[in-house]
């Protein structure tokens, strides 16, 4: 099989994507031709966003290529003389395959990684079967997290495409032994194989997740519905202090003059998820957020549209003016 792999924290990093590599060889090693295109960057919480004014810029390179920090060595900083895989006549001669079965997207969103891994990166590789976006550092259960998460949202994008997808997400940000990344790379991929198998035909992306602890091999996996949460208050922006002190703006000259028209405030993304995790908490059982909180694989049957509200259908009769 031919997977595709994207993913929304960017490339292997200690930190913010740890759990990426261990999946990608534990796909390899089952047999499977794995092709990744990731963003250059962390692109969380960014849905299947595209940039339109961004120009993206692929950069191949060896899977052996990435440090801890999730920076890269340049394939071409050595005197190897090794052409820069740039060109198509250089992809079809087997470039990619053979040696940078990676791609990384600068100003590349999940979605993004999703198009350009599909149409435009690996012409020298078979058609891709699979796309599995992820896996996610962190959980992705419930609704407010399925309709922010890059992860899911680049699942989303490849349904679009008429892919199979499914989203990935190892449920602890967390830092991790080495045998439990190992048991969860694992299951996703014992996992992952059954679904494509016996894939159903109502469904155009599974939600996967998958509890972090050294047991999950052996624990339940459960088909589950997604938990339908709100935001209660104002939780993911606060207000930091301007640089320009208040309401300024520049003349010409560039000089600061207070302005009468306008006032600036400035907020950060800060998300503060305190009242999300007590919710997430109390879910109910045969819910995704209760069954990975409770130890078992969750996957979730979804449909990449945004749902119509049965009911309200034909003309709209609008009220007389009086």
């Amino acid at each position: 099989m031919h997977i595709l792999v994207v993913n929304d924290d960017g490339p292997p990093s200690k930190s913010l994507s740890p759990y990426i590599r261990p999946f990608v060889n534990t796909l390899q090693s089952a047999g499977h031709l794995v092709s990744v295109a990731i963003p250059a960057s962390s692109r969380s919480w960014i849905s299947k966003a595209h940039i339109r004014e961004s120009v993206l810029k692929a950069n191949y390179v060896s899977s052996d290529s990435f440090r801890e920090d999730g920076t890269w060595e340049d394939n071409n900083s050595d005197n190897s003389n090794e052409p820069e895989p740039s060109s198509s006549s250089q992809l079809q001669n087997g470039t990619t395959e053979n040696k940078w079965p990676w791609a990384i997207i600068t100003n590349g969103t999940p979605a993004s990684c999703v198009q350009l891994g599909l149409f435009n990166l690996f012409p020298d590789r078979p058609p891709v079967d699979l796309v599995v976006s992820g896996p996610n550092h962190g959980r992705n259960a419930s609704s407010i997290y399925n309709l922010s998460s890059g992860t899911v949202g680049g699942a989303l994008e490849a349904a679009t495409c008429q892919k199979r997808a499914i989203a990935l997400s190892f449920g602890s940000k967390d830092e991790q032994p080495a045998e439990v990344i190992t048991a969860a790379a694992r299951l996703a991929v014992r996992v992952i194989e059954h679904l494509y198998r016996s894939w159903d035909e109502r469904v155009e992306v599974y939600n996967l997740n998958v509890p972090m602890r050294v047991d999950v091999e052996g624990r339940p996996v459960m088909y589950t519905r997604a938990f339908r949460n709100y935001w209660s208050r104002g939780c993911l922006y606060a207000e930091v202090e301007s640089e320009s002190n208040g309401d300024h703006h520049c003349n010409g000259n560039g000089v600061k003059k207070t302005s009468t028209t306008t006032k600036e405030r400035v907020f950060a993304f800060s998300p503060d998820l305190a009242d999300m995790k007590k919710g997430l908490q109390a879910s109910p059982e045969g819910t995704d957020a209760h069954t990975v909180l409770n130890g078992c694989t969750s996957i979730t049957p979804l449909l990449a549209q945004v749902s119509h509200a049965s009911g309200l259908d034909g003309e709209l009769k609008l009220d007389l003016e009086i």
